[in-house]
């Protein structure tokens, strides 16, 4: 048996524990099976991945093949790793939007020559648009979809990228978008669909009329069995990926500096670099920690922070276990998880209305305990 895994990009994140979770159920099942990774580009610590093999003291080393020539993928990497006038705005892997189709293309030709029985996609982008084929000699075998989200940039956060290009790249994104769209609603047909929420499953339905099951992601046992600390500290914490778009990761720092109040900041990412030009100092950044790590200072944080639009929420939900009440955005899954009684929900993405809300949230008396006894019947 062989088995393929797709996943839109190998980046540190919640997608790719989610991915990796996928990953392990297919070894447990099929732990002899040969078995590889197929993506449009890997960050360069994740250019393999090592699992281990259940009931033994094996492991299964898997291969993971990019979609771009291994050079092209190296100078999209350094491009966001390094900060390089000129070159970094240039090689941004964002920035590969305009050759999308291409590029998936060139990972079905892989993906393909690879010949699996098996495919397993996890795509919270562009990664279920592989081409399947559909000729009796060349048929692959069961395809399985996980989720995450349709292609935020050009559906459900669209109106948000708009907001925030102006002129040339404002135009490209414009005409990029219908264009797109058309072609993002061919791949459709799969064997099995799963989602990672009941908000992901209504949008997929009504973009690309798909049915399926909701599976929430499972959360790492560091954070599901971590325990409550009632006394927590008195800084806030946000953790993900450093960028400015759809996680408003500036406007967190900004208004953390009005509020003079002090923000860990867990996570890297592609605007790094300015993030940390704007932020005060009561703000500290850690980069991407273990899952160890992130716990303890999740866990023992006053709050968390996340205004993104989620599609599930893997940080908001690891909090919650903990009983850490939440502030985050008031769309999107968020609230199938934050209620009342755990975290507050705004519903402009504005610098006051956060600030509004934190001020607020101090005057708050959270039951902590009550929290994680909450979210937990939640994600049974």
């Amino acid at each position: 048996m062989k088995i393929a895994f797709v996943h839109c990009r190998l980046y540190p994140g919640g997608a790719l524990e989610v991915f990796k979770d996928l990953i392990q159920q297919e070894l447990n099942s099929h732990p002899e099976a040969e078995m590889k990774i197929f993506t449009m580009i890997a960050d360069e610590g994740l250019k393999k991945l090592t699992l281990p093999i259940p009931w033994t003291d094996r492991y299964k080393h898997l291969t993971v093949v990019e979609a771009l020539p291994k050079r092209v993928s190296r100078i999209f990497t350094s491009g966001t790793r390094k900060k390089i006038p000129i070159f970094s705005a240039l090689f941004d892997y964002r920035n590969l939007i305009v050759v999308y189709p291409w590029i998936m293309q060139l990972l079905s030709r892989k993906i393909r020559r690879f010949q699996p029985t098996r495919v397993v996609i996890s795509s919270f982008a562009i990664g279920k648009n592989i081409k399947i084929p559909s000729t009796p000699l060349h048929k692959w075998g069961y395809t399985k979809l996980y989720l995450h989200s349709p292609m935020q940039y050009i559906w459900s956060h669209r109106e948000e990228y708009l907001a925030k290009f102006s002129g040339w790249k404002k135009k490209l994104f414009s005409f990029l978008v219908p264009r797109l769209q058309r072609w993002d609603k061919q791949f459709t047909q799969f064997d099995e669909i799963h989602f990672n929420s009941k908000y992901t499953a209504n949008l997929a339905k009504e973009i690309y009329g798909m049915e399926g099951s909701v599976r929430y992601p499972k959360i790492h046992d560091t954070f599901y069995y971590a325990g409550v600390n009632v006394r927590p500290q008195e800084y806030f914490v946000c953790v993900g990926r450093l960028v400015t778009f759809v996680r408003e990761c500036d406007m967190i720092i900004q208004a953390f500096n009005a509020l003079k109040l002090p923000l860990l900041m867990i996570g890297a990412g592609p605007d790094e670099a300015y993030l940390k030009s704007i932020a005060g100092d009561t703000i500290i950044f850690l980069g991407w920690l273990s899952p160890e790590e992130t716990q303890k200072i999740v866990r023992n944080a006053k709050g968390l922070i996340n205004l993104t639009k989620e599609s599930f929420g893997i940080g908001t939900a690891e909090a919650l276990l903990m009983g850490v009440p939440v502030i985050g955005f008031a769309e999107g899954a968020t609230p199938e998880l934050v209620d009342e009684q755990s975290g507050i929900l705004i519903n402009k993405k504005t610098v006051n209305h956060l600030i509004s809300a934190v001020e607020t949230f101090q005057k708050s008396n959270w039951e902590r305990k009550q929290i994680s006894e909450t979210i937990r019947k939640k994600l049974t």
